[in-house]
């Protein structure tokens, strides 16, 4: 019985752009088991994480977890809980639950979408991300009004607004920086992460909810990433068919 479900299950490897991640995400097409912590990263983090991306620095894969097994309770990416109603591929019996690299998957949507989606335990901080093409930083935007003192607001670019108009952004950023050639570089970089930039996804296939709960148990205590609660919750999940957690 147990070598047949080990002849069931596949492992695969799929490359998505950024924008197409993040869209997935945000449309809830990629979702997260009930029994993952919350977003617990902090302002700094965020920050390293998409200066990495911005340098087109690996910053390692997505575990996901492929299967026609709908989990009565979800996790969307923010940390809310919420029931199965039906708005998760109701065309198809695939789905996609993230294992490893929520914490990952938050930070680079949140800075895109803040309008529509909000962390739980943070729900009224603004989480959009801004890029500062005189110096290639990035900040949040409770630093803009400070920043534009000092620095032409052309140059402060809001990276959400890069999703839809990239190409004019460039552009006007390129006229207003008369030709400076590290403007003109640092612009460029950043529309090229919204282009080219790719992450890799890891699909594991045929894998039960028992098997899930030891994958996820197994790479959290090689990462020592977890609480003894966090793993309590783990072993114990169950496929309710209710909310077992108050989302207030």
């Amino acid at each position: 019985m147990i070598f047949s479900k080990m002849m069931n299950r596949h492992i695969s490897a799929q490359e998505k752009k950024l924008v197409e991640f993040t869209t997935m995400l945000c449309e809830n097409r990629i979702l997260i088991p009930s029994f993952q912590r919350e977003f617990v990263w902090d302002k700094d983090s965020i920050i390293k994480l998409w200066e990495s991306v911005y340098c087109f620095y690996p910053i390692g894969s997505i575990l996901c977890w492929e299967t026609d097994i709908c989990l009565n309770i979800h996790r969307k990416i923010g940390g809310f809980i919420f029931e199965n109603e039906g708005s998760v591929s109701e065309k198809s019996n695939r789905r996609l639950y993230i294992l490893d690299g929520q914490q990952r998957a938050t930070a680079l949507m949140m800075p895109l979408r803040s309008s529509e989606a909000k962390v739980r335990a943070q729900r009224d901080f603004d989480y959009s991300l801004y890029f500062d093409a005189t110096d290639r930083s990035f900040f949040f935007a409770e630093q803009f009004n400070r920043r534009k003192r000092n620095v032409n607001h052309a140059f402060l670019i809001r990276l959400s607004d890069m999703l839809t108009d990239s190409s004019q952004i460039t552009e006007r950023v390129l006229r207003e920086s008369e030709s400076n050639p590290i403007i003109e570089k640092n612009v460029r970089q950043l529309a090229r992460v919204f282009s080219d930039y790719n992450l890799s996804l890891i699909h594991i296939k045929g894998f039960d909810i028992p098997a899930v709960r030891e994958i996820f148990e197994r790479i959290n205590q090689e990462g020592k990433e977890l609480s003894s609660m966090d793993i309590m919750i783990a072993r114990t999940f169950q496929n309710y068919e209710y909310l077992v957690e108050e989302d207030f």
